[in-house]
């Protein structure tokens, strides 16, 4: 559409329509600012891409204070590499387990990806945690050490299989505010679950097991499983073995 197509279907809005624009122009006009925390790699290396996901975001806080959600954000990510030209599974594609979106971008090798989001109080600056990697139904009815090892090792045989890594949108609050003043797009690798394979016996005598996953001698992230909601979570991932791809930041309005 160009300027003058633009300018023409808008003498046709009404004013609540010109209301509604004003406001999301406005908005566009001041966009969060980026800051590149990992400068090259395959999201950062591609201007175009960091740009249209600032002013998604400023879209997004057009019409609410609230944090961009799951939905939104599969949809905004989606987009934002559709914008640069990239290639991405259609939308409606059958339903794939743990994969939420393949990319092929214009460089290097396709990405299969499990896009997380998460507006938690208080989260941490050096550590991320997924509430639900996954469910495991299996995990209330399996009653033995060794039935719970081969159902854990198999699962994570499965989700490294299909999954290249995982991109989380993380959005900070300043105090008790509703509204984010940060948001941070970070991607954890799925190779970061290579321990569990390695995981003794004993770990699964628990009924709720903890496997702890090393990266050399740190503790790259703990895997649990929540016998409770019979789901797969995942704590204290360091984000010194991670990618913080970029942040984006936004100036609230003060109070009066």
């Amino acid at each position: 559409m160009t300027l003058a197509d633009l300018k023409a279907r808008l003498d046709l809005f009404s004013p609540a329509q010109i209301e509604f624009v004003a406001t999301v122009v406005s908005s566009l006009s001041n966009p969060p600012s980026a800051d590149i925390r990992s400068p090259g790699t395959w999201l950062t290396s591609v201007g175009a891409w960091i740009e249209y996901f600032g002013l998604a975001l400023s879209v997004h806080h057009s019409a609410t204070t609230e944090p961009l959600g799951l939905t939104a954000f599969e949809s905004v990510f989606r987009n934002a590499c559709q914008h640069v030209g990239w290639a991405v599974d259609p939308l409606g594609s059958p339903t794939r387990r743990f994969v939420d979106l393949i990319v092929q971008p214009a460089s290097g090798p396709k990405r299969r990806l499990s896009l997380k989001s998460t507006a938690a109080a208080r989260l941490s600056e050096t550590s991320a945690h997924i509430s639900k990697l996954t469910e495991a139904a299996w995990i209330q009815d399996e009653r033995t050490a060794t039935g719970r090892r081969n159902r854990t090792l198999e699962l994570f045989r499965e989700y490294q299989a299909a999954v290249t890594a995982i991109i989380i949108l993380r959005a900070f609050r300043a105090g008790p505010a509703t509204t984010p003043n940060r948001y941070q797009l970070l991607e954890i690798p799925a190779t970061i679950f290579d321990a569990v394979q390695t995981a003794p016996l004993p770990v699964f005598e628990r009924d709720a097991p903890l496997i702890n996953c090393k990266a050399g001698d740190e503790l790259a992230a703990i895997v649990a499983l929540d016998r409770s909601d019979a789901k797969i979570t995942i704590r204290r991932i360091q984000l010194s073995v991670c990618t913080v791809h970029a942040e984006w930041r936004r100036e609230l309005p003060t109070a009066s």
